[in-house]
């Protein structure tokens, strides 16, 4: 069956693949890119392009290639065709010449799940050797992508396992990720780019090897135009994943109170929205996250007390309506230390991050929601030497208006009196300036004025 006319893709080109670099923000001028490359067609297609993209736009171009060592003479044989390659391109080249089976061995995984942990990671080691900002640029097409998506939906995911392989994930980057596998096939024939196939991928040993060579093609019998529908549908559902995300975002920062978070506030919210809320709680004070757990929480919040004991040193806890991480060991206090931008260890698995951002910017990437300007304060209003703390005899602070003591703030707030102390308190010469989970002294309050924002967010892992 044909395709109906205007159904076909564009061909795939130079100027294609930078279409879809700017349509995602992946790239700009100027930058390091590490390509990790397997000899594959896919990935020899992205280092042809790559290098001519490198010429225009002056990029600083290296690669990574992993030899997995499972298929004998032909890993040898595809790491000789990638240093080949990548000579006759002038690009310098990185291996890694692991051993998956005794890796997969090690940390109870498939030697796919394993392969692919060791690449990512030989890609990250090689990418900071690049240089900060380097991006690391993986071949994965677009039939991938329906490939993932076919392969999460037949073992029960979420909205996220839906979306497929994201264009850009952190500095890892996706050029090829609107194009479908036989366009880089055609391209490959009419350039006469030379490639390298694995063996493995042509039997059905894998899952994702039954997908591509049974599922994909009887959808395309059914549409021809699959691929490109396929491509609409998770554009729209990324969108709808983005705006759940943000909702469940303001939904935790309205009910953060120190030391953990209002579980009736939480109660009160969409499922789709506690449930998420859930996860992000769960991964915030460094617990694992299964989806019968995330909707066991979801479905508790407000109501009845729990205490789950989710890691060897620490309970995830619901009490008094408090939803928080309630640790084995006794509480420490946070030792005082400079306030400066950047990211510091409060306690053990607790982090402030700071960030100092001129006003204009601040407005520009921040909504002026109530939950972000709890978050932050008129940096030039600092007086003396600000330190980050816990609470000390006699600190007060003006909220909205009438000045009481920290003390009676977490008494009214009912915050635990063993966990006070772990709560981060900034001050200054002058008193206190921020406090966790309550907000800003009127002080330093963000307004039209203020020149210079401290953004600052706590978190553990």
């Amino acid at each position: 069956m044909e395709p109906e006319t205007g159904t076909r893709f564009p061909k795939l080109t130079l100027d294609r693949m930078k279409e879809t670099i700017s349509k995602y923000g992946m790239l700009q001028p100027g930058e390091k890119v590490l390509v990790g490359i397997s000899g594959g067609c896919d990935s020899s297609v992205l280092l042809h392009l790559m290098s001519f993209l490198a010429t225009q736009w002056g990029l600083t171009l290296e690669a990574a290639h992993v030899n997995h060592n499972l298929r004998g003479p032909e890993s040898l044989r595809d790491e000789r065709f990638v240093r080949s390659m990548c000579r006759e391109y002038g690009v310098k080249l990185h291996v890694l010449n692991a051993n998956v089976h005794a890796y997969a061995e090690e940390h109870r995984l498939g030697e796919e799940e394993a392969g692919r942990e060791l690449r990512y990671q030989y890609f990250e080691h090689c990418a900071k050797r690049m240089g900060k900002g380097t991006k690391i640029a993986t071949a994965h097409t677009l039939s991938d992508c329906v490939e993932t998506f076919l392969f999460n939906m037949a073992r029960g995911t979420g909205l996220t396992g839906l979306c497929g392989i994201p264009p850009v994930r952190g500095d890892i980057i996706r050029p090829l990720i609107e194009t479908a596998r036989n366009q880089i096939e055609e391209f490959c024939a009419d350039q006469g780019i030379p490639y390298i196939t694995d063996s493995t991928n042509l039997t059905d040993e894998y899952s994702r090897n039954r997908i591509r060579h049974s599922a994909v093609p009887t959808l395309l019998e059914i549409n021809p135009s699959f691929e490109r529908a396929f491509l609409r549908m998770t554009e729209q559902l990324r969108q709808d994943r983005d705006f759940l995300d943000d909702l469940s975002d303001e939904l935790l920062d309205t009910a953060e109170i120190p030391t953990g978070f209002d579980g009736e506030t939480l109660a009160l919210a969409e499922p789709a929205l506690k449930t998420r809320a859930a996860a992000k709680m769960l991964r915030r004070f460094g617990f694992p996250c299964d989806y019968e757990r995330i909707v066991w929480i979801a479905d508790r919040f407000g109501k009845e007390d729990f205490k789950l004991e989710l890691a060897k040193d620490a309970y995830f806890v619901q009490k008094g309506g408090l939803v928080c991480r309630e640790d084995k060991r006794p509480a420490e206090a946070i030792a005082e230390s400079p306030f400066s931008e950047g990211i510091v260890e409060l306690l053990p698995g607790k982090f402030a991050e700071c960030h100092i951002l001129g006003a204009f910017h601040f407005k520009n990437s921040h909504e002026f929601h109530q939950y972000v300007l709890k978050n932050a304060f008129d940096y030039d209003k600092i007086h003396g030497v600000a330190v980050i703390r816990s609470r000390k005899e006699g600190d007060q602070i003006n909220l909205t208006g009438c000045t009481k003591t920290l003390k009676k703030l977490f008494n009214e707030a009912k915050v635990p009196v063993h966990l006070r102390k772990t709560v981060a308190v900034i001050a200054d010469d002058d008193g206190v300036l921020w406090i966790e989970g309550f907000g800003t002294d009127r002080r330093a309050k963000v307004t039209e004025e203020t020149e210079t924002v401290a953004v600052i967010k706590t978190s553990r892992c």
